[in-house]
């Protein structure tokens, strides 16, 4: 079992959440959601993580050029969802972690809830949409 374990990095107190984001040809809706994020950034002290599954409408360059603040993982292939997520994973410092869908528009306030609730309900190791 052990070839199948992720080693995560050491949590870093000063990001308060890592988002994982995984694209494969959804140049749009990735710009969107991470413009997105870019509004909301103020709010709590963010890592965001592309990792981009080899695109071919240019995804991984509109990151690159557009977002120099996200750090951005680019695959030789299409990985898939959850290899691309567990790739996303293996960088991630924040205390809590979110993997999020290119598609997601955040909306202000709501990821500081999330962090919020998180911070008071130690319990909690998980949170879905609903």
């Amino acid at each position: 079992m052990r070839e199948y374990a992720i080693e995560f990095p050491p949590a870093d107190p000063q990001i308060d959440l890592s988002i994982i984001i995984v694209s494969w040809n959804v140049r749009a809706l990735l710009r969107d959601c991470l413009q997105s994020l870019r509004q909301v950034a103020g709010e709590l002290r963010l890592q965001v993580i592309v990792v981009d599954g080899a695109s071919a409408d240019g995804s991984a360059d509109m990151v690159a050029s557009e977002f120099p603040e996200v750090e951005l993982v680019r695959c030789d292939e299409n990985v898939g969802f959850p290899r691309g997520n567990n790739i996303g994973l293996t960088r991630a410092t924040g205390r809590y972690l979110l993997l999020l869908n290119p598609d997601t528009i955040v909306r202000p306030g709501a990821l500081q809830t999330l962090r919020s609730y998180l911070d008071d309900h130690a319990d909690v190791g998980l949170v879905g949409a609903m």
